[in-house]
């Protein structure tokens, strides 16, 4: 059986012990954390942006030419760069450089739990279809920009700690620049709730009135950009990942009206994370004509979801039962999802044959292996040619 797929039938298992015998939380928390590690650390040439990434890490020289434009103005980020060429410089393969980077995203996941989360097993299980297989084990630079947002900067944001809060988004801009978005959450913060509800009311307009092709035009004529293009007219509407984001939402905005007519209000803690969720969900539905880039900004905030969810559960009320169950189906759902599109928009797999619960796992200590199913080398030559021509400034290694 998978081994990604048998860490997410212990992650689903281990929330559901500690559901029902909350004291087994450390051990069930520590094996589940510990799994997640090995598989994310150990493994080689898989996710759908494994091999393209190690193409980009072997265009990046080891020597730091400031007099080449080297902090902007090439791809990919300073940031990205830098922690590229500190490996190099060491001699790492490309699978140590990516085992490395798991085992620091990991921590970061775990400092964040450990922080602002009340039940840490249930919340690996709630970021692993989102956070874990999209970016994590796939799109390796967001994936670091969201560990560092989640693990150094949140909690800097509920401190209201602002400097370093702008310090740490920043940073992680520096290996994705999406994470640029994070900054919004300045003035977010002081927002009251029903002007972040009126915020969700105009994004879903402004996500209409933008397909109306007259206005789609008026866009392309006074900002006109390759990516501007992209959203309006190559983009395609993903219903399903439309109907998730709004339905969980919804889901969520119940619970937290329920929370505060039961308690009278809400922690501030809980509240800011909340106003930071919505932020994505205020992305997606203004960006929703276009489910890539929607997707790629509202999952820097909706992997703050489970933690909103976890802090306003009740356990002996029905209505906070409820939405435990739903989140719990959901994710469940969102993982077989999640594990079934790596294997679907992979090109070396045959979707007829490979599924998600025979999806073979191949490791650091049988790298031979992935030639079976397609040849590594090769296309690793392809994707390095393809990026040396795209960035001048590697051809310092000729």
């Amino acid at each position: 059986m998978s081994l990604y797929f048998l860490t997410f039938l212990l992650l689903a298992a281990g929330t559901l012990l500690t559901w029902f015998c909350p004291r087994y939380e450390r051990q069930a928390y520590w094996a589940c954390w510990g799994v997640m590690t090995a598989c994310l650390c150990f493994r080689f040439g898989q996710g759908t942006d494994y091999v393209t990434y190690h193409a980009i890490y072997e265009t990046i020289p080891a020597v730091i030419d400031l007099s080449k434009g080297y902090i902007c103005g090439f791809y990919p980020e300073i940031g990205w760069r830098l922690i590229s060429a500190l490996f190099k410089t060491a001699h790492a393969p490309f699978w140590v450089f990516a085992a490395a980077l798991g085992l620091a995203e990991m921590l970061l996941i775990h400092r964040f739990l450990s922080k602002l989360v009340p039940a840490k097993t249930a919340g690996l299980f709630l970021l692993y279809p989102m956070l874990y297989l999209t970016y994590m084990v796939s799109g390796l630079r967001q994936g670091l920009a969201v560990c560092v947002f989640l693990g150094v900067a949140v909690p800097f944001y509920v401190e209201k700690r602002w400097v370093r809060y702008v310090l740490c988004v920043l940073i992680a801009a520096s290996f994705h620049q999406a994470g640029y978005t994070w900054l919004v959450l300045l003035p977010v913060c002081y927002f009251p709730m029903k002007l972040m509800t009126a915020f969700i009311g105009l994004a879903a307009a402004g996500g209409l009135i933008v397909r109306i092709n007259a206005v789609r035009w008026f866009f392309m004529n006074h900002f006109p950009s390759y990516h501007l293009w992209e959203l309006l007219f190559e983009g395609k509407v993903s219903y399903f990942a439309l109907a998730e984001r709004v339905v969980s939402a919804l889901v969520l905005y119940l619970l937290y009206l329920w929370y505060r007519k039961e308690n009278g209000e809400v922690p501030e803690k809980t509240e800011l994370l909340f106003k930071a969720y919505l932020c994505g969900v205020c992305f997606y539905l203004l960006l929703g004509g276009s489910s890539y880039y929607a997707s790629r900004f509202c999952a820097i905030f909706k992997v703050l979801e489970g933690a909103v969810l976890l802090l306003l559960l009740q356990k002996e009320r029905w209505v906070p039962r409820t939405a435990a169950v739903f989140f719990f189906g959901l994710t469940c759902l969102m993982g077989y999802k999640n594990l079934d599109a790596m294997i679907q928009e992979s090109f070396c797999y045959d979707g007829a044959v490979v599924k998600v619960w025979n999806f073979p796992y191949v490791s650091v200590f049988n790298q031979e292996r992935i030639q079976d199913y397609f040849s590594y080398e090769k296309r690793l030559g392809e994707l390095y040619e393809d990026n040396i021509g795209d960035q001048q400034l590697w051809m310092l290694e000729e």
